[in-house]
Formats: C-alpha cells, structure tokens, sequence
C-alpha cells in the first residue's frame, strides 16, 4: 500500500511538472521523509450557481425584475451544471480527497405560474435542478464513493421569472456541503448562520451566510474540519462574518482545518489578515509567482484563455504542526479540464491540500 501510494504521488507531481499551465501551481515535495500512513487529503471547491446576480441587484424598480431574473435564469441553464458536475467529479477522482468542502451548492426550483406578484405566499416547489443530487450521481458515475456528511442552507430566494407564457416564479436556495469518503468517521455535526447578512433593501430581499463542522477521525486521528462561504458583496459584512466564525472556534483545542470561499483575497484582504491575525496559517505555498489563482473565469465560462487573477479559495489550520512544506494544487483550471463545449467546470479554481496525519 506505501509503495503504491508512493507510485501515485510520484506520478502526480510528474504531471503537474510536465502540464505547462500557467494557472498551476509548481507542486512542492515535503522535505520530510514519506511517512508511513498516507497523508490526509482536502478540498475546497466552490462549484458555481452559473450566473452572475448583479443584473438583479442593479434593476431600477420592481417592475423590471421578470426580465432580469430571467436573463440570470437562461445563464444558469446554459451553464450545463450537469455536464460541469462530470467534469469536477474527474477532479475529484485525480485527488482522492478525504473531505471536501462545497460552496454554492444549488437548489433551482419553479412555479408555473407564479403567484408572487399577486400577493401569493406559495413556495416553488418543481426541481429544476440539485446540485448535490448530480454531483452525487457524477460522482458515484466515476466509482467514488462519498456521502454527504454535513450542510447549512444559506439563502433562499425567490423572484418573479418572465416566460414567454406568463410569470413563473424561480426560487434559488443555496448550501454549504461536506462531503467525506468512506473511511472518514464523523461526529458533532453542527451548523450555523452568521448574524451579519446581505440585505437587498430595495426588495427587502435577505442572504444570510453560514458555515457547516464536524469532527472527522481518520486513521486515528482527529480534526475539526469546517466550510464556509463568505459575504462577496460587502467587505464590512464579509469581516464581521470572519470574525464570528473565528470566535465561534476561538476554545477548539482540535486541530482545526477551515475550507472555504472567503472572498477576501492572499495576501492583503482584510478578512484573510483577521484570519492569519488569529492564529490560522494558510497552507499554500506562498511564493513570488503568485500561483494559485482560484478566481474567476468569465461568467459563462467560455473564455478560451484562464482568466483567474486571485487567491480567494482558501484552506487554513490552526491547532496543527505543519512540516517545512506542504503538498498542494489547483484542480479545473487547466486547458485538458474543460468540457467540450469549451465551458470551464467553474468560474474558479478548487484547491487540494495533503497535510501529514497527527
């Protein structure tokens, strides 16, 4: 088994080595001897609604909300999560985490018609789309076989949808998700929501944000793992929610290791200097080149060129003896990782950690 996963090793870093893709990170060898237990493996990935929202955020009256919600809707759809779900499970499958943290974990539903704009209070209930359910499916397509382990439900919002029958409403409902493999044992599941929130005042429209732990034993070993996603459009919201989440950890005496779309960007972002301020190390490589780009391709993903130009997808530890260097990389933000409609998987990068097992 050690020297297969010596063999494994040795291959990835020969590929990474050979790829030529400018938006990969160099992959780093640790300086300490290869231990005799494999090394304990995470990844964040943030895997991207499909549109962009700020059309939404920018009408300038209510009565323009139909159409604007509708011209996010079509995007959504031409995204093809299912086919981007295929393509992020490969991702998977290459790097074998033990753990994963999901942002932007989807629920798309609708109701035809709508009832919002007379008043109604029904919820949409029609699936049109569940992210984890297909990325379930994907994922055990490519012989995997993880389970979701934890999750915190975000925001749900829904909104009046312009057909060209009639008004449908679209209801939007947002997760963050843990996944773990099969030989990861769980305990003291918790979730929570952050008491700073985005509100949209003109619709008085809320998008609270959270995070999802648990304590995940492998090989013996114990960690507090955690994910979250935090607030994109306001810097003040974004902080305060860093700061919640770093108090709400402030007596773990766990190692504790942080997933997450923090929107706040390495080196200099202010939430990311709260975190390091903290206690926390963020277990990327920190070099001169500044690789490890995680953000963000166009918003239909169809750039032909990787456009990511910051380092906004982050894993962090605290509680936990790091050797001099750390394995780490980026996954579908190569060329070869693009589907054949030429879509990205993601407007941004996923980034994989190998850390040493305590």
């Amino acid at each position: 088994m050690l020297l297969k996963m010596k063999i494994v090793l040795l291959l990835c870093i020969i590929v990474f080595a050979i790829s030529g893709c400018e938006k990969i990170t160099d992959i780093v060898v640790p300086d300490a001897p290869v231990s005799d237990v494999a090394p304990l493996t995470v990844m964040t990935y943030n895997v991207y609604v499909g549109a962009s929202t700020d059309p939404l955020l920018t009408v300038a009256n209510l009565g323009e909300v139909p159409a604007a919600v509708a011209a996010i809707y079509t995007k959504v759809m031409a995204a093809d999560f299912p086919g981007r779900a295929a393509a992020i499970a490969a991702s998977i499958k290459a790097s074998e985490p033990h753990l994963i943290g999901l942002q932007e974990i989807a629920i798309i539903r609708r109701q035809t018609p709508g009832d919002l704009l007379a008043g109604g209070d029904v919820p949409a209930e029609d699936v049109v789309l569940d992210f984890l359910e297909i990325l379930m499916a994907a994922l055990q397509n490519e012989g995997l076989n993880y389970h979701v382990a934890a999750k915190v439900e975000n925001f749900d919002v829904e909104v009046p949808l312009f057909t060209e029958t009639g008004i449908d409403d679209a209801r939007l409902t947002d997760y963050d998700v843990i996944l773990v493999s099969e030989d990861v044992q769980v305990s003291r599941i918790m979730s929570a929501t952050y008491s700073d929130l985005f509100v949209v005042e003109a619709f008085d429209l809320e998008a609270p944000r959270g995070y999802v732990a648990l304590d995940a034993t492998v090989a013996g070993a114990t960690y507090r793992v955690v994910n979250t996603h935090l607030e994109f459009l306001d810097a003040d919201i974004r902080v305060a929610q860093a700061q919640e989440l770093v108090e709400s950890l402030r007596d773990e005496t766990l190692p504790v290791i942080l997933l997450g779309d923090f929107n706040t960007p390495a080196p200099d972002g202010t939430a990311y200097q709260l975190l390091l301020s903290a206690g926390y190390v963020d277990v990327w490589q920190m070099d001169a080149q500044e690789t490890g780009f995680t953000c963000c391709q166009a918003d239909n993903l169809q750039n032909a060129e990787s456009e990511l130009s910051e380092r906004i997808d982050q894993i962090f530890v605290r509680n936990l003896e790091l050797p001099a260097s750390v394995l780490t990389h980026t996954v579908g933000d190569k060329p070869s990782e693009r589907l054949p409609a030429g879509l990205w998987p993601s407007d941004h990068a996923g980034v994989v950690v190998h850390l040493p097992i305590e």
